[in-house]
């Protein structure tokens, strides 16, 4: 029988935090993904050496990797770090309050009891701090200490197993010196450096396929024809039409340019931004010689016939007419294994998490076989190869190292590059790709509301004032275009609308604009008057209309039924929406998309919301967990989910509060035996399980800060 194919592809990318007019970057991300994903990956298939995957790296990623690598990359947080405590003006000693710990909590601010202890003394939400207060409560020790606690906690395994001094700053712990932020900051410039060269070994021995992106990320569809985002979703108000396949054309060429420059050798194949595909693009791709692309399954099911069989369609190499008699090889993900790896395994133990990625992997090799289908499965997984690892227990090298060894060793499943795993497909071409990307099969992400059209209208605009100048120095012209060319990246329009929330949400916004201006500034063209204004929506008001969380305001007496028995029962609970505090990466199917959450005098109350039905959720989850912290200590009641209840939790060796699971998941955990006296803050986390195997997490990062009310808290917070 033959060895089922397992195609990785980790996709690295940065957008460009270049200030346009100054040349600061205001985002430290590349410097500090280097010390961990960028370094880490490497590190670890050096140590796998019969593991093949494909690696993506996006040219404006590389291209800042080479700033900071020369010393000529400057960012905000690089500066705080760098300027002795001591002379930090009030305003930076909030910055560093507020930035420094935009890290994830759990899996690296908690296992450093120093950096824990400074989270706790600055206050776990942001929303509720007088940071100018504060930060006169912080000693030029303790900020200090917080510098080199920030940088020290994105390092990850890969550099601190070869840096003993890293080792030692870790062990060391607090009352940090300026010699301990000289060596942090001259051993991350070490490391970027080596991320270029580290990757190109590991290419030129032949176990890594190196592949690239179109130049600035843009969805290269959009770039094309924005009209084309009709035909996914055909009701979808447009923007002011964007049409310039010659930049398309531009991204692509470019990138391979670039690629070439940097690992010695032209990239075969592409991963296109956010999957994104359509037969226009399709064209551009295949006229400049690309030889592969791959993208989302979704993509591939509305390019065929209805309801095509999964087995038999998803887990072979594809064939894609791309006009003028051209095809292009293709391969398609795996949705569902992506997304295990991307959102679900970081909060399962790392053997648990292979053993189940394994089986999955191992099953579809069966039943391959025993559908007796020709030639062998080929499983393309495909992700974000950075932003998950923050999320594992230390930056995933137990989950990585696992998985690479049980893969070196399996007798039924073999490792291979895109280029192997597309080597030849069999059976008819598709003949026309669906217009859409790895999100929802469209382009709704990038165009569909209100900020994104005003963005691209702003862009067209210019775009369209840049064919109209004359008598312009081509130098001075090509910089523009080059401006253009960044604001056409995905990256900027990820953040605009309501599906995904950031801090930094006008600092993109602001580089957006920023380009769009200075394009216009070097031409001498109008600026687009919708580029002079703040397009993102921040501060008091879009909170208001984001309501991403409410605070409770009444005491609560829910009857636990699983019912919404009366629409007055969870009036003045607190609300969460998981789905307006996603980050940079998208997630796949929720079992509960809403969880309200308040209390009486003796019990927390929490309503999880089924996000498509009490059916589904069953399906996806067979337990929920209920985490709470309070002064140090965490304690976790389970609820195995049973249908209707009531029906009690787990806690330690015994029975423990009350549920019920009908429409919607109803929970009580009472305060007493949990020891949370009135008035103690407890941070809440739900996790939502599957067979052991976390699935989701609400919130997804961070946690509700709660408060034990008293006999007080209705007369406090009433109001009419």
């Amino acid at each position: 029988m033959a060895k089922t194919r397992v195609a990785f592809l980790w996709h690295m990318h940065q957008p460009l935090y270049r200030e346009p007019e100054t040349g600061e970057y205001l985002m430290p991300w590349v410097r500090l993904h280097a010390t961990r994903a960028y370094y880490d990956m490497a590190w670890m298939l050096e140590r796998h050496p019969g593991v093949r995957c494909t690696v993506n790296f996006t040219p404006v990623l590389l291209e800042q990797l080479e700033d900071y690598a020369r010393g000529t990359a400057r960012d905000r947080f690089l500066d705080l770090t760098a300027r002795p405590a001591e002379e930090l003006g009030p305003e930076e000693r909030q910055q560093l309050l507020k930035s420094f710990f935009m890290v994830d909590w759990e899996t690296v601010i908690r296992p450093l009891p120093r950096y824990w202890s400074l989270l706790h003394q600055r206050g776990r939400d942001i929303r509720q701090i007088d940071l100018a207060r504060t930060a006169e409560r912080f000693t030029t020790a303790d900020l200090t200490d917080l510098q080199v606690l920030f940088n020290l906690g994105w390092m990850g395994f890969g550099a601190l197993a070869d840096d003993e001094g890293l080792r030692a700053l870790r062990e060391k712990g607090r009352d940090f010196g300026r010699a301990d932020v000289d060596y942090l900051l001259a051993a991350q410039r070490r490391i970027v450096g080596e991320i270029a060269p580290r990757w190109r070994r590991l290419a030129e021995r032949g176990q890594v396929e190196l592949s690239t992106t179109p130049y600035f990320h843009p969805i290269l569809p959009l770039v094309c024809d924005t009209d084309v985002a009709r035909r996914a979703l055909p009701g979808l108000p447009l923007p002011q039409r964007f049409a310039w396949p010659e930049d398309a054309r531009w991204h692509v060429r470019e990138a391979i340019a670039v690629h070439e420059r940097i690992f010695g050798r032209r990239p075969d194949g592409m991963w296109p931004a956010e999957g994104s595909v359509s037969p226009e693009a399709l064209e551009v791709f295949a006229s400049e010689g690309v030889g592969w692309l791959c993208t989302d399954e979704a993509v591939l099911f509305r390019s065929l016939s209805p309801d095509p069989p999964r087995l038999r369609t998803l887990y072979r190499p594809w064939l894609a007419e791309a006009g003028a008699g051209r095809a292009v090889r293709m391969l398609f993900r795996d949705r569902g294994l992506s997304d295990l790896i991307g959102f679900t395994y970081a909060r399962t133990p790392a053997r648990e998490a292979v053993a189940d990625l394994v089986s999955h992997l191992e099953s579809i090799g069966t039943a391959w076989t025993d559908a007796e289908l020709d030639g062998p499965a080929t499983v393309g997984v495909f992700l974000d190869g950075e932003n998950p690892w923050e999320h594992f227990q230390g930056s995933g090298f137990e989950f990585l190292d696992e998985l690479y060894r049980q893969l070196e060793g399996s007798q039924t499943l073999a490792t291979a590059t895109v280029s192997e795993a597309t080597a030849a497909p069999a059976g008819p071409a598709i003949a026309r790709i669906h217009s859409g990307s790895w999100i929802e099969g469209s382009y709704r992400i990038w165009i569909g509301h209100q900020e994104d059209r005003q963005a691209w209208t702003a862009l067209a605009k210019a775009r369209e004032a840049l064919e109209q100048v004359r008598d312009v120095p081509p130098e001075r012209l090509d910089r523009a275009r080059r401006h253009l060319y960044a604001a056409e990246g995905s990256d900027w329009y990820w953040w605009y609308g309501e599906d995904f929330t950031t801090e930094l949400a006008a600092e993109f916004d602001s580089l957006f604009r920023g380009h769009v201006l200075a394009a216009c500034h070097l031409v001498g063209a109008p600026p687009p008057p919708e580029a002079l204004e703040p397009i993102k929506r921040v501060g008091p008001t879009a909170a208001a209309a984001l309501k991403p969380l409410r605070e409770p305001t009444l005491l609560l007496s829910p009857r636990l039924d699983g019912q919404e028995t009366t629409y007055f029962e969870w009036q003045g609970a607190g609300l969460y929406r998981p789905g307006q505090h996603r980050g940079s990466m998208f997630g796949g199917a929720q079992a509960f998309n809403v969880l309200h959450f308040g209390f009486d005098l003796g019990r927390l109350y929490l309503r999880l919301d089924p996000a498509e039905s009490p059916e589904r959720s069953r399906e996806v989850a067979s337990s929920v967990r209920v985490e709470l912290t309070c002064d140090g200590r965490t304690e976790r009641v389970e609820f195995a989910l049973t249908d209707g209840g009531p029906f009690a939790g787990r806690w330690r060796e015994g029975p423990l509060g009350e549920a019920a699971f009908a429409r919607i998941l109803e929970l009580g955990v009472p305060f007493a035996p949990l020891q949370l006296a009135p008035r103690a803050r407890v941070a809440v986390a739900v996790h939502v399980l599957r067979g052991g195997v976390a699935v989701e997490r609400l919130p997804r990062y961070g946690y509700l800060d709660v408060q034990v009310p008293d006999e007080d808290f209705e007369r406090v917070h009433w109001r009419v």
